[in-house]
């Protein structure tokens, strides 16, 4: 693990470093990306201008539910967007040459390519996470402030492991890429609105089966002091810690099952 530790910043930094010759290229991505992702936010504010709220929720908390969401997707995207890619590195036999390297095979692939323009996201999480916060004017103790980070790194850790069994599965079928797609890119727009505007079918497979609903929905029912509209128990929002984890360990035990069955296409 400390061979990683020391590894990861010299391999990004030497990717950085290559993407910054490239200045008037890469702020130009930059800003593309963070115009472009903002698009998503000014549709949002638009909406509830509009309308004044969806299903209860007014414009600022919803804004609080689209920043965590975002910031917590964009962490991950920045650090495993490389493995949207993923089935092109099967179908070239480009995953080979990593099992010959003594190092393990989700950091090689993780250290594979680093594109800082996804920090236009990241920025444009952030700003609306803290306009959320500066429109809401919370008067919460250091507790729920800690909460709030705790949030955000579960969500973190949950959007990965969607990144990762995405991927996993490319080692039986390398045409899944789309359908990996709804749930990251999907779980980030669907986890951006309050869970209850939607049919319960979805509400239950996005609560019990694939529980995204923990990655903010629940947390911010804490944060805002608003009550469970499903009526379940007081302690549920703390259960995003542990779910996240859970699934996180889950995504990597099922990528190890995926190296250990690969067959190389030959290519």
């Amino acid at each position: 693990m400390r061979e990683y530790v020391r590894l990861y910043p010299q391999l990004i930094g030497a990717q950085i470093r290559a993407q910054m010759q490239y200045r008037a290229s890469f702020l130009a991505e930059l800003l593309g990306n963070f115009l472009i992702t903002s698009l998503d936010f000014v549709t949002l504010a638009i909406l509830l201008t509009q309308f004044q709220a969806i299903g209860g929720w007014t414009l600022p908390e919803v804004a609080l539910l689209y920043g965590t969401s975002t910031v917590s997707f964009s962490l991950a995207e920045i650090l495993g967007g490389i493995l949207d890619d993923f089935d092109r590195w099967i179908i070239r036999g480009e995953f080979d040459r990593l099992l010959i390297r003594p190092l393990g095979m989700m950091f090689q692939v993780m250290t594979g390519a680093f594109a800082l323009r996804r920090l236009g996201r990241l920025t444009q999480g952030v700003a609306a996470l803290i306009l959320a916060l500066w429109w809401l004017h919370p008067n919460w103790q250091i507790e729920r402030w800690a909460f709030l980070g705790v949030t955000l790194i579960s969500g973190f850790l949950f959007f990965m492991a969607i990144f990762i069994a995405g991927a996993t599965t490319s080692f039986w079928t390398p045409q899944t890429a789309e359908l990996a797609n709804i749930f990251t890119y999907g779980g980030n727009f669907m986890t951006s609105y309050p869970m209850h505007i939607y049919e319960e079918w979805i509400r239950n497979i996005f609560t019990f089966l694939l529980p995204m609903a923990f990655i903010n929905y629940y947390p911010a029912l804490y944060l805002l002091g608003k009550p469970d509209p499903f009526g379940l128990p007081g302690w549920v929002p703390f259960l995003s810690p542990p779910i996240a984890g859970g699934v996180f360990l889950a995504s990597l035990a099922v990528w190890r099952v995926g190296v250990r069955h690969y067959q190389s296409t030959g290519s």
